[in-house]
């Protein structure tokens, strides 16, 4: 982007007026990303917009509309050449206004007004519904408008939410020292308790603003070492906030208070939207033929189908064939699989398992010898297909286990630490030869998983980061057989914008195909009250279709791991709501073998049911499973598994 204030810009204008020179319209110019310096466009955005000085900040040079030199109006989806008097109810508007070393952003759909310390930026709105992006300098400025707390009936809300979903980690000194961060001003974490939930009320006044300023420390090959990070809300605002994750190559902490400064919540105008099109996923040009023609294949009308009920070993001294456990594994996975498929009449189109970066044992391996076993499929040998969901974790993913290290794997790997344990994963994952559907760190829009942004300074970036790290390496590897699946949560825990799915997206030159994860966990305490409050599968998936389908419009779908419950007993009779477990597995196949399926239901072209139970304390939380070998435990769900058979033989006469 030019620079606003360049000599030759001042000479194209003639004399240096800018916005107080010539009459309206005179001044248009070649449009898109460009600047705009249209007399009346500048005004309006100025003054009259918002008609009460909202958009002022006399503070960084923008006292009336003759200090704005340039602008850019951003409304639903492009720039526009000039910005007038029309009606934005139901508009997108963002406004950058260029002044003597400033910009002032309006997010008018946000209700927010803030300036950026420069006056040379560009912007990122393509999940503008979400978070805006600003890059200037050496520095990226990410800022995302909350309005959500679920908590507001308490008696502190604010302590509530934030000390779950905001703060849990971000001001935890154990998890600075955990991760190898430091607080650049060296100071501790905040006191903050129900007793004491405010943090410092002297930046900015009438409002209570969270500041952290870390630094990532050994940051060889890490762009933005240095986070800046602002929460600010009014004074006793429960739910509207404002985040702003200023990232930076150096200490921008001065910068960051200036931004925080010059904010301003104003009155909301409009409806904020997102732009991403990930276009058509297209093949990797390494693929080996049978990959190819396996995921050319997931184009017809099929769903491929698979149940998760045990993983395949992962650590080296269970990997041996000859090995006690590995033949004990080997038996149990087996068993499982066979009683499911003959339950349902139906083989494995796929055979999924799960593995993580390593835990107390040591490193975490492909297990090369076992997936030959229970998997080797291509698509057309008879044999399931690998689905292997990878996860960067070195805990299982307990992060809300009272006895949680606070350690996220992520900040090493972008130090480089684990590169030869990747190579190897990708070595091995090639010498397979077969297709695997490789996902990759699902579930991350979540605050229970080790890669979640809670755990990354509340920046999904760092997520996006690793993903393209272990992708790039897997090229360099020319690994060959891989189709990467990137698989969100349907909903967003917490219930955000910073964290919603669409900002852990790495990128459509990093993804071949979408996951689909929506459970009904069916807890409900009687069967009455689950037929009238759980949500049909119909319900789960539309909604999830419905959420990214302006993004995601060609692109197919697996549910990578998915199930209704039928009634765990720690709350209530255990089974109790398995009639309603039946009915949504009848009402799937409904849509699935529909003659005319439904939009939603049509990109849907895999299936893996999670075949297990959810235990806490001995307990079955949520009671997912309704298969498990030598075992009368889940007898009574003998109406689920017959309308599962009942349904892939209506899909075998299609």
């Amino acid at each position: 982007m030019k620079k606003v204030l360049s000599a030759t810009f001042a000479l194209v204008l003639g004399l240096s007026c800018f916005a107080g020179c010539a009459p309206d319209g005179d001044r248009e110019q070649e449009w898109g990303d460009e600047i705009v310096t249209h007399g009346a466009s500048l005004r309006y955005a100025f003054d009259e917009f918002y008609k009460n000085g909202e958009v002022k900040d006399g503070t960084n040079g923008f006292s009336t509309a003759d200090d704005v030199k340039g602008g850019r109006f951003f409304v639903s989806g492009a720039y526009q050449p000039k910005f007038e008097q029309a009606d934005y109810s139901r508009k997108d508007v963002k406004l950058e206004l260029f002044g003597e070393g400033s910009t002032r952003i309006v997010n008018a759909s946000g209700g927010i007004v803030f300036t950026i310390p420069a006056d040379e930026i560009s912007a990122d709105y393509s999940i503008a519904k979400y978070t805006t992006k600003y890059s200037f300098g050496d520095s990226v400025l990410s800022v995302s408008v909350e309005s959500s707390n679920t908590y507001t009936g308490e008696t502190n809300p604010w302590y509530t939410y934030a000390s779950d979903w905001l703060f849990k980690f971000i001001n935890s000194d154990k998890y600075i020292e955990a991760n190898n961060l430091s607080r650049i001003d060296g100071s501790a974490a905040y006191e903050f308790t129900k007793e004491h939930s405010v943090g410092d009320l002297s930046i900015k006044e009438g409002h209570d603003v969270y500041r952290f300023d870390v630094q990532i420390n050994d940051a060889q090959g890490i762009e933005y070492p240095y986070y800046h990070i602002a929460v600010v809300r009014e004074e006793n605002e429960n739910a509207f906030f404002t985040l702003f994750v200023l990232k930076s190559k150096s200490d921008r902490s001065e910068e960051m208070n200036q931004i925080v400064q010059s904010y301003k919540h104003v009155n909301s105008k409009g409806v904020a939207r997102n732009y991403l099109d990930a276009g058509k996923p297209a093949e990797n040009s390494k693929w080996n033929p049978v990959t190819k023609a396996y995921f050319a294949s997931l184009n017809y009308d099929y769903v491929n189908w698979g149940a998760f009920s045990a993983s395949m070993p992962n650590i080296k001294s269970e990997q041996d064939p000859e090995s006690g456990a590995y033949q004990n594994r080997l038996a149990l996975s087996r068993s499982y699989q066979k009683g499911i498929e003959e339950l349902w009449d139906h083989k494995f189109d796929i055979y999924p398992t799960y593995t993580h970066l390593s835990n107390t044992t040591g490193p975490h391996y492909f297990p090369k010898a076992m997936a030959k076993e229970l998997a080797d499929g291509d698509g057309r040998n008879g044999r399931p297909v690998l689905q292997l969901s990878y996860q960067f974790t070195t805990d299982n993913n307990n992060v809300q286990n009272k006895n949680f290290t606070e350690y996220t794997p992520l900040f090493d790997i972008m130090r480089g630490k684990f590169d030869e344990q990747f190579r190897t994963l990708a070595r091995d994952i090639k010498e397979y030869e077969k297709p695997v559907l490789f996902r990759l760190n699902n579930e991350m829009n979540t605050d229970w998983t080790s890669y979640c942004a809670l755990l990354t300074l509340l920046d999904p970036d760092i997520f996006i980061a690793t993903w393209q790290r272990l992708y790039n390496i897997f090229e360099e590897e020319n690994v060959n057989n891989a189709i990467w699946i990137w698989n969100p949560f349907g909903t967003t825990y917490p219930y955000c914008s910073w964290g919603e799915d669409l900002c852990y997206f790495p990128g459509a030159e990093y993804v071949q195909l979408l996951g689909g994860t929506s459970y009904e966990m069916n807890n409900y305490k009687t069967e009455a009250e689950a037929a009238a409050k759980a949500r049909t599968f119909d319900e789960h998936y539309k909604t999830l279709y419905e959420k990214n389908k302006g993004t995601f419009s060609q692109w197919n779908m697996i549910l990578a791991e998915f199930a209704c419950g039928s009634g765990g007993n720690a709350t209530g009779e255990l089974g109790r709501n398995r009639d309603f477990q039946a009915q949504w597995v009848r009402d799937m196949f409904a849509a699935f073998n529909a003659e005319n399926k439904p939009d939603w239901a049509k990109p849907i072209k895999g299936a893996v049911w999670f075949n297990a139970d959810d235990v806490s304390d001995g307990r079955v939380t949520n009671r997912l499973r309704f298969y498990a070998p030598d075992s009368t435990a889940y007898d009574d769900l003998t109406e689920t598994w017959q309308a599962f058979r009942e349904g892939f033989a209506a899909a075998k006469k299609k």
